[in-house]
């Protein structure tokens, strides 16, 4: 039985959250069509306990243990097609060396007769917003009581961006196929998308998977890293997206709002797109994305305001939460002394 390995890359703000969890819990059907999925970190191999995150994955020499393991592992599975998905592949910064591992693999490997490398390419202006609202502002990538203003994010995020070069490096590797977020879009996600790409059919309890993250707002986000401000090491911002829920903050910005200037992202745009043609050309397609002109949503400003704002909703939550406890406390006291008397 011939076998296939197919090796999603990412880029990272493309539905991969969504496709990885389609990937995960919906193991019976795909076990059904023939499909493994191998995990993030390849986690989902018998016998083995995958690698240790992202730092592990992207370090040549576990990344060569956890393919080893593959191999032996597929070699007696029933499976016929093997994904493994994880963004951090395409977007790490020593993604050649983790590229060549790969390569050497597709090259050697006695199990897999065919090995696949996906890439999902996202408008550069559209990912320059989502990825500062998320790793600039959100998440908080480095240390330092500061958050990245969005032309040093823009400035440090360029590596991410030359799509031409990225698929040079992964198509010197292995075949690959590149696929455009606008396409997924219009086909209404990535789960939709690539269950075609796949041949498999697409129910309609699969909707579910469409958004399984949810972007933040520009206010939100903002909220999120003036906390982080107060923090000179790196803080993930599950405990504030807790509060945010338990408070039901809402978004405070306009819907147009962005927190990347205009001038920014379409400087951004404007640098790659001759690559972008490029690719396009290589790939035999008319263009890599659709034409449309560049959105020029309001550049969001009011960062002390709504966080005050936010500040002020849970301070009286708080309060009233306070006031409650103090009461049910003095309720318990009462029947004590009742008790005793």
């Amino acid at each position: 039985m011939s076998k296939k390995l197919t090796i999603h890359v990412g880029m990272g703000k493309t539905g991969t959250s969504a496709l990885q969890q389609f990937l995960l819990k919906e193991t019976g059907f795909l076990k059904r069509s023939g499909i493994h999925y191998l995990g993030r970190f390849l986690e989902h191999i018998d016998g083995f306990e995958g690698l240790t995150g992202p730092g592990e994955l992207n370090t040549p020499a576990a990344l060569a243990v956890g393919l080893a393991e593959l191999e032996t592992f597929a070699a007696t599975s029933e499976a016929s097609h093997f994904i493994l998905s994880n963004e951090v592949l395409a977007q790490a910064r020593n993604a050649q060396d983790t590229s060549a591992v790969i390569g050497a693999y597709a090259k050697e490997t006695e199990v897999f007769s065919e090995v696949e490398v996906i890439l999902v390419f996202r408008r550069q202006d559209e990912w320059i917003e989502s990825a500062y609202r998320q790793w600039g502002l959100k998440h908080k990538l480095h240390t330092g009581f500061s958050t990245k203003t969005p032309q040093e994010f823009a400035d440090e995020s360029a590596h991410h961006l030359d799509y031409a070069a990225i698929y040079d490096l992964w198509s010197n590797a292995a075949p690959t196929s590149v696929h455009s977020y606008d396409d997924i879009r219009d086909v209404d996600g990535i789960v939709q998308y690539f269950c075609t790409y796949w041949g498999l059919r697409h129910p309609d309890r699969f909707d579910e998977y469409k958004s399984v993250h949810g972007s933040l707002g520009p206010s939100q986000a903002n909220f999120v890293a003036l906390y982080n401000r107060g923090h000179e090491e790196k803080v993930r911002d599950y405990d504030m997206r807790r509060v945010m829920r338990m408070y039901s903050l809402p978004e405070l910005s306009a819907p147009d709002s962005a927190t990347m200037p205009v001038e920014i992202r379409q400087s951004v745009l404007d640098r790659y797109a001759p690559t972008n043609t490029d690719l396009a050309r290589a790939l035999g397609r008319d263009r890599l994305f659709h034409e449309r002109p560049m959105g020029k949503p309001s550049q969001y400003s009011n960062r002390v305001e709504d966080a005050l704002t936010y500040l002020a909703v849970i301070s009286r939550e708080q309060a009233e939460e306070i006031q409650r406890l103090r009461h049910r406390l003095n309720a318990l006291e009462k029947l004590v002394g009742k008790r005793n008397g």
